[in-house]
This record gives C-alpha cells, sequence and structure tokens, in this order.
C-alpha cells in the first residue's frame, strides 16, 4: 500500500498532532531535510542533524527568538549568540545549578506538601489542575522571594506573559501589559536587594556579574518574566508527561513506589521519549548545504527534537517508554550532548550555548514532586485514557484525571 506523500499540510493534521512518531520515522528516512511550504522553513529530523545545528550557533543562529520575546518582555538570553550570550548566562546560570539547588530543596519540598495537603480525602481529581499547573511556579515565587501574597499575581502574569508569545496582536498586547506591571512590581524589590541582599534567587541575579558587568534594571525584569513564561510551563509539562508515562503503565509505577531510586532513571527515558519541547528555531548565518540542498543565509530552519530522540539509529525502539534501556545516558545531562557508540543522551533540555539553564532544577522539581506526591498517593489510576497532543511548539497530555480507590 502506497502512503500518502508528506506535505506541510501533514504537520498540521490531527494525526500528527496526536501520533506524531511514525510521520517523524518517515522524515528521517525519506526526508531528513523538509520543507514546510506554509511556514517557509526547513527542518532537520536526524539525531545527529540536531546535534550539529545546536553545537554551532556561529551558523545556526537563536536571533530568530526576537522576532516572539522582544514585543512582550524585551531583550532576553533565548536570543543572544556569541560572547554577549556567555557573559549575561555566567551572570544568572550560576543560580540554578551546582550547590545552589541544596538551599532550594526545602522550598520544592515545602510546595510540594502544600500541594499535598489540598489532596487529602479526596478520591478524584485531576492532576493537572491541582498539581503540575501550579507547582513550578510556586517553586519559582519561593525561590525569587516573593512574599505568598504574590503567588496569585504571578500565575496571572506568567499565564499572560507566555499567551502574549503567539503570533496574534491582542495576546501579544496583553502579555507586553503583564510585562510592565511585574516591572511596576518589582522596582521596590529589585531595589532593596540592592541594598540589602537576601538568599533568594533576585538577590543573586541583581548581584550576579561577569567580566565586571551586572544586569540592568530592565535585563533583570525580562529575565524573570521570560523565566516565569518559560520555565513553568516547560516544567509543568515535564511533569505532566512523566506521570502519564507512569500512570498509563502501572507496574512501571509501581517499580518507582518500590524503588525512589528509580525515579531519576524512569524521568530521564520520559525526556527522551515525551520530551515537551518538539522543536527549536535557528536562523543560518551564511549559507549551509545538507543532502545536496543549499540554502541561504537568514533562512529558518527548525530542528525537531522529538524526532531526534526517537531516531531509531541512535535508540532501540524508541517509540518504547523503557527505564531499564542501555542506549539512553540516565542521570544529569551533559551541556555539550553526549553519544558513543553505545549510548547517547536526549535532547530535551537542548544542546550547546542554549542548553536550558534551569536543567537541574526541573529534575530536582520533577523527582521530589514524583517521590513525594503521586507515589504515596496509593491505588491511584487514570480515570480515562489520555494521549499527549502537539500544540504549537510543545507536546504534553491536556488532562490527568485520577481516580483513588
Amino acid at each position: 500500500m502506497s502512503l500518502t506523500p508528506l506535505s506541510a499540510a501533514t504537520l498540521r493534521g490531527e494525526r500528527y498532532l496526536l501520533d506524531p512518531f511514525p510521520v517523524w520515522r518517515r522524515m528521517r528516512d525519506d526526508q531528513p531535510l523538509f520543507y514546510d511550504d506554509i511556514a517557509k522553513r526547513w527542518i532537520l529530523t536526524r539525531y545527529d542533524d540536531v546535534v550539529a545545528v545546536l553545537r554551532d550557533p556561529a551558523v545556526y543562529s537563536a536571533r530568530t527568538y526576537q522576532e516572539r520575546f522582544r514585543p512582550v518582555f524585551g531583550r532576553t538570553l533565548a536570543e543572544l549568540d556569541g560572547p554577549r550570550h556567555i557573559r549575561e548566562r555566567t551572570i544568572v546560570a550560576p543560580a540554578f545549578v551546582g550547590k545552589s539547588l541544596d538551599g532550594y530543596r526545602p522550598f520544592i519540598e515545602a510546595s510540594v506538601a502544600q500541594l499535598a495537603a489540598g489532596l487529602r480525602g479526596r478520591t478524584s481529581f485531576d492532576l493537572i489542575d491541582t498539581v503540575t499547573s501550579r507547582l513550578p511556579l510556586l517553586v519559582i515565587s519561593a525561590l525569587l522571594g516573593f512574599p505568598e501574597d504574590d503567588t496569585d499575581f504571578l500565575f496571572e502574569i506568567g499565564h499572560d506573559v507566555l499567551e502574549g508569545l503567539a503570533d496574534e496582536p491582542e495576546l501579544r498586547a496583553k502579555g507586553a501589559a503583564a510585562h510592565r506591571r511585574l516591572a511596576e512590581h518589582l522596582a521596590p524589590i529589585i531595589s532593596a536587594r540592592r541594598e540589602n541582599p537576601s538568599i533568594d534567587l533576585i538577590s543573586r541575579v541583581v548581584h550576579g556579574e561577569a567580566e565586571g558587568e551586572r544586569l540592568t534594571y530592565d535585563e533583570i525584569c525580562s529575565f524573570i518574566s521570560f523565566l516565569l513564561a518559560a520555565g513553568g510551563p516547560t516544567t509543568d509539562m515535564a511533569v505532566r508527561n512523566f506521570w502519564w508515562a507512569l500512570l498509563s503503565e502501572p507496574d512501571e509505577l509501581q517499580r518507582c513506589r518500590d524503588d525512589h531510586g528509580r525515579i531519576d532513571r524512569a524521568f530521564s527515558e520520559s525526556l527522551r521519549r515525551d520530551g515537551p519541547i518538539v522543536y527549536e528555531d535557528r536562523r543560518t548565518n551564511v549559507e549551509v548545504e545538507w543532502y545536496g540542498t543549499v540554502i541561504p543565509a537568514d533562512t529558518d530552519i527548525l530542528v525537531c527534537l522529538g524526532a531526534a530522540n526517537t531516531d531509531d539509529s541512535v535508540f532501540s525502539n524508541p517509540e518504547i517508554f523503557d527505564p531499564d534501556r542501555t542506549d539512553l545516558l540516565m542521570g544529569v545531562e551533559r551541556k555539550s550532548g553526549f553519544r558513543d557508540d553505545k549510548m547517547a543522551g536526549h535532547l530535551a533540555f537542548g544542546l550547546g550555548s542554549h542548553f536550558c539553564m534551569g536543567y537541574q532544577l526541573a529534575r530536582v522539581e520533577v523527582v521530589v514532586a514524583t517521590e513525594q506526591l503521586l507515589v504515596p498517593l496509593g491505588d491511584v489510576r487514570l480515570a480515562q485514557p489520555q494521549q499527549p497532543r502537539i500544540t504549537w511548539y510543545e507536546r504534553t497530555v491536556h488532562q490527568l484525571p485520577v481516580e483513588m480507590s
């Protein structure tokens, strides 16, 4: 039986949005360089090709994010390349890795305990509404040093700023207005932290420096808006997808219940097969050639992280959720990536200079929430089958209704 040729419309069809694996397989096998003639951009899907692009910011620039982010909250690290990107990243990155995480764990555990308390006595609820949508912003709010009274305000700001990234003028204006409200709210807080630094994240960002430079007030506000819009929802979706995988395979959930050390490994496998970010944008700085096709400078190239993470030349039976697989690098990810003859690292957090700064924080959040909230729930099960769906650049489940005996 002949297959319908792949087209840009295929990537917008309901079948693909609900089950992209067959299309990704065909793209990798038959059209590893695919032209989306609706969005006017090229797409790469093979693992090694995606890695090559992400490792070469001199050729493949992140400046395409200017068009999406600047109208809402100004210039951010996401759009920078080269020395300036390295300098600004050096200012803020230490707040998210290494020993900093030891001080953050109590905030994470307290946020998880707060959400778990709200579930006591209930026998049915949606885990997204009650936990995953709230946990990352509760943690971020606590880490930044905002008072508890500000939590609802930050939820509203984060929601409006995130929606503003869509290419719709009304939503974009609403997002920009939310960012301005946040900046006004931050002004006295930043001023106070400059004079009297605390242990919170705002103090770390205010006083962090590289090569004698610190972030300006506007840059700090943009960074915090970006953190609320990008860090919160991405972690939310990572938790959703992981818990969906565990709830869909009760035997695996039981293994994690019996051995909490297995949770971290299972999460790595979830990031590989069901990472929440499907694509990353890049724009060519110079003319390049892929598979005999010359691509001019200033052309958009999309790298498909989802397709790369399910490349069967790298991972055996890649569409199967298997925490026992031996071909995946488990545990803490590496910014530069990893691949040898026997195993490779997943690309859910990106790779190279724009590797996700909050990857360690996200992992701690997910593991703590799983071992201290999901696993202790006991006889918990999905009330109805669910399926991740691609929406814009993300792939996630949108409901996690559960029942308990």
